[in-house]
């Protein structure tokens, strides 16, 4: 196993929450991490389709575990926007994140869900505050 992969695993082993949703990580390096969900129907609103929370909370722990790779330290979210561009309630889901801005103090990062067939579900864009240890 790679050295990424395996500080992926650490922030993976300290985040509950990460496996209470279900998300996996099907592979992490330097360049990019992917993760998958499989929709399940405790996951669902009451339209029948994947709560929004969950798209937000996919693309939010792409990008600050992508983050926490790459500067090797505690980051905290302090902006998200996403963008819901199709409903989904079965099948697996995918999400990669892409940094597009690295500074000292924020960075900004972009992040997209897609489906098994590759349809576009999610998009989410990030900003991210850095803890620089003293």
């Amino acid at each position: 196993m790679q050295m990424v992969e395996k500080e992926i695993y650490k922030i993976i082993e300290k985040n509950p929450f990460f496996k209470h949703i279900g998300f996996e990580l099907v592979s992490g390096n330097e360049d990019e991490i992917l993760l998958k969900l499989a929709v399940k129907k405790d996951l669902l609103n009451t339209n029948n389709s994947l709560h929004g929370g969950v798209h937000a909370s996919m693309l939010d722990m792409v990008q600050s575990i992508h983050l926490r790779t790459i500067y090797q330290t505690s980051i905290s979210a302090v902006n998200l926007d996403v963008h819901y561009f199709a409903p989904i309630n079965t099948g697996d889901l995918f999400a990669r994140a892409k940094i597009l801005q690295q500074g000292f103090k924020l960075a900004t990062i972009e992040s997209e869900i897609i489906d098994e067939n590759e349809q576009l579900i999610a998009k989410g864009t990030g900003v991210y505050k850095i803890f620089r240890q003293s």
